[in-house]
């Protein structure tokens, strides 16, 4: 292998790093400013896909390749795991992860079209960290309470909860992505472009 490939490589994986590292970042700081409030608890996937797509795409920009994709896919939903959350959190990570990544690749990471559509999947990564509250119901909520969330959290979120709100989410989070994408273009064009990052 020669030098420049080897540079190049080492160049990728430390992008990768980089916007795998505030992908989670953009997780945390929204997850922290939504957890305590359920109403904005169940908008929390929804506005992740809208503040993490330009980081998405700077992703794919600088490190087209598999894998970091389904890093930063998996990644959260193990530190959710890791807090005590239910099993299907990781699960539904990985599905999206792998659909992400086969889509994106299809392309070679460098179709726009390709790309906005495995965002739309990729963004589906965190609905196990909410499904629970539908096909683990009881459970859900005594596992919480047990948490320490106080039962005012679990009586309002329940109240919020009816069946369809489950469509609403995983609908809402497709149309914030879109819009996330569509941002992140105009982001690229703007400053990025400018300041020769893409």
């Amino acid at each position: 292998m020669s030098n420049k490939t080897s540079t190049k490589k080492s160049k990728r994986l430390v992008s990768a790093g980089v916007f795998i590292a505030l992908y989670f970042v953009v997780f945390i700081v929204i997850g922290m400013c939504c957890m305590p409030v359920p109403v904005l608890y169940l908008c929390m996937s929804s506005l992740i896909a809208l503040v993490a797509a330009p980081v998405y795409m700077m992703l794919l920009e600088q490190a087209p390749v598999h894998g970091p994709i389904f890093i930063a896919a998996i990644l959260p939903c193990l530190f959710l795991l890791l807090q005590g959350n239910i099993w299907i959190v990781i699960l539904t990570g990985i599905v999206a992860g792998i659909l992400a990544e086969v889509i994106a690749g299809m392309g070679k990471f460098r179709n726009t079209k390709l790309n906005v559509l495995s965002y739309v999947f990729f963004s589906e990564n965190l609905l196990g960290g909410f499904l629970p509250i539908w096909v683990m119901r009881d459970y859900y909520f005594s596992d919480t309470l047990e948490r320490g969330m106080s039962a005012d959290f679990c009586n309002t979120l329940e109240a919020l909860t009816p069946i369809w709100v489950l469509l609403v989410m995983i609908v809402g989070t497709v149309i914030f992505s879109l819009i996330g994408c569509a941002v992140s273009r105009k982001l690229f064009k703007k400053h990025f472009e400018k300041a020769g990052m893409v």
